[in-house]
């Protein structure tokens, strides 16, 4: 047992020396911005904080509109989320638990679909909505959030494929319509999928900023948009790009996110177990 312990400590030595790498490489551009948001307006980045000037975050805020825009930026989550999320969860459930000619085509042709690059339908999508006359409304997230997401419907699939057909059954010998057995017994024992498809939707959706910046005007940007199109300059020299108050928008842009991803950490490890359970 002592020979087979000293055996591993290389390999330990290894292991614990590439974590600590990732997490210098990781963690720079993150401990370089929070210091960066506190030192006084003007001065060069650096590592170690050169003062704490509060006001930065001040400045991150009244600068430009940012009240308006994570407004803009909650509309488009509240919208795109809970009906992403649902509806995955609906189509998830057909595939996985209802009968029907060419299910496993269609299957595989949505999943198919996670291998394109989303950049790849921006212009035909952008498009279509043109020629819908929905430019500079948010219907586009609406109709997005109807149709599901691929992936959230593979992970729903898989997940309500491990469930007993037993209790389905049962369910149906009681007398359970399939709607009413979806949403009593299959949706409430998905709930890790749900976290998992919810947080991960509301990730995607809050730092997106390429597809907003397609579809809407200015004053309809979410946040990540504005900060990455507007940002903060001098008033009487635009060409002079403020980094302090930069910087402290973008402490505040991720808070939302760590903040979600913290909260439901649990529940993304849980959901995306289960829906490995079953090819």
């Amino acid at each position: 047992m002592v020979n087979s312990g000293i055996n591993k400590l290389p390999l330990r030595i290894a292991v614990y020396g590439l974590i600590a790498l990732l997490t210098v490489i990781f963690g720079y551009p993150f401990v370089l911005t929070v210091v960066n948001s506190l030192n006084p307006l003007g001065s060069l980045p650096t590592l170690l904080p050169a003062g704490f000037d509060w006001n930065n975050y001040v400045l991150a805020v009244t600068m430009i509109e940012f009240p308006a825009f994570l407004k803009n930026s909650l509309i488009i989550c509240a919208i795109y989320v809970p009906l992403t999320t649902m509806s995955s969860a609906l189509a998830g459930f057909a595939f996985a638990r209802l009968h029907a000619p060419g299910k496993k085509l269609f299957f595989l042709v949505i999943t198919s679909t996670m291998m394109l690059p989303q950049i790849v339908t921006q212009i035909p999508t952008y498009i279509l909505f043109n020629k819908l006359d929905f430019n500079n409304t948010f219907y586009p997230w609406l109709l997005w959030g109807i149709g599901g997401a691929p992936f959230f419907i593979f992970l729903y699939k898989q997940f309500f494929s491990s469930i007993p057909k037993e209790l389905e059954e049962a369910a149906r010998i009681d007398g359970c319509s399939t709607l009413r057995i979806y949403w009593t017994i299959f949706l409430p024992l998905a709930t890790p999928a749900t976290w998992t498809a919810a947080i991960t939707c509301f990730q995607w959706t809050w730092g997106d900023f390429i597809t907003p910046f397609m579809f809407l005007k200015d004053e309809n940007y979410p946040l990540a948009t504005a900060l990455a199109t507007i940002g903060y300059h001098l008033p009487d020299n635009p060409n002079v790009v403020l980094q302090q108050p930069s910087s402290a928008a973008a402490i505040l842009f991720m808070i939302p996110t760590i903040a979600v991803f913290f909260f439901g950490q649990r529940y993304l490890v849980d959901g995306i177990a289960a829906g490995a359970v079953k090819g």
